[in-house]
């Protein structure tokens, strides 16, 4: 039975067993050949195949479902899905794919050692591209990976004082994360006003969006009342 992306990542350690329990006579070989053989009878392509079974909660519940795939050990599986899906830029897992990827994580009662290094990994790859060239494609499936990343509690305390710092404020202004990052409540509004790394701009545009209480206002001006800023979070607090 053809597959997809969504029901590889999403299917129970039972269904897994289901998919690839009958296709045991049908594949030979081991390693990259086993899983052409095995994407192909799936109707998937070979990212899909790792990344979608790699990145299934059920995955190291499914005994041998690694050597199925054609690696030595369950460890040979994560490599791979780690590295493919840090480097891949929409050419073999699309964005819906890499969503389905930050909901699986994110569906997890604790978040897996290790994630955040795997998200700063592929946003930093994503961004390299984003600086290189104008690509419409590109752009709207980083701006939609940023949004699932914080909605799915992605967004660790190592990723927030990362993604806070002054290096990644044209990235945060590409797409709203500051705004974001207080909407997810992953960052305090004292934290956020006084942070050295978020730009005059992006504490006005937050305080518009009504996303700054003015008592916080008030306090943070009588701190830095000659702050950048200030006139504009005046005006603001003066309007609430």
């Amino acid at each position: 039975m053809l597959q997809t992306f969504e029901s590889l990542i999403r299917a129970s350690g039972e269904t897994l067993v289901e998919i690839f329990l009958p296709l045991r006579e049908r594949v030979q070989g081991q390693g990259a050949a086993r899983r052409t053989q095995l994407a192909q009878l799936l109707g998937v392509n070979e990212a899909q195949l790792v990344c979608g079974v790699g990145f299934n909660p059920n995955f190291l519940r499914v005994r041998d479902l690694g050597r199925f795939l054609g690696y030595p050990t369950s460890e040979g599986v994560i490599n791979d899905r780690n590295f493919l899906f840090i480097h891949d830029r929409y050419r073999e897992l699309s964005v819906n794919d890499v969503v389905e990827v930050y909901a699986a994580l994110g569906s997890l009662m604790e978040i897996p050692e290790g994630a955040a290094d795997l998200v700063i990994s592929r946003l930093a790859s994503l961004e390299a591209q984003v600086e290189e060239t104008i690509n419409p494609v590109l752009i709207n499936g980083y701006k939609l990976e940023v949004l699932r990343i914080y909605q799915n509690r992605l967004a660790t305390p190592a990723l927030v004082n990362t993604r806070l710092g002054a290096e990644y404020a044209v990235m945060r202004s590409m797409t709203g994360e500051a705004l974001v990052m207080l909407e997810q409540g992953v960052v305090s509004v004292a934290r956020f006003l006084r942070h050295a790394g978020i730009s005059a701009e992006e504490k006005t545009r937050a305080a518009t969006a009504g996303l700054l209480p003015v008592e916080e206002i008030n306090r943070y001006l009588s701190e830095r009342p000659e702050a950048p800023e200030a006139e504009a979070l005046r005006r603001t607090a003066s309007a609430a």
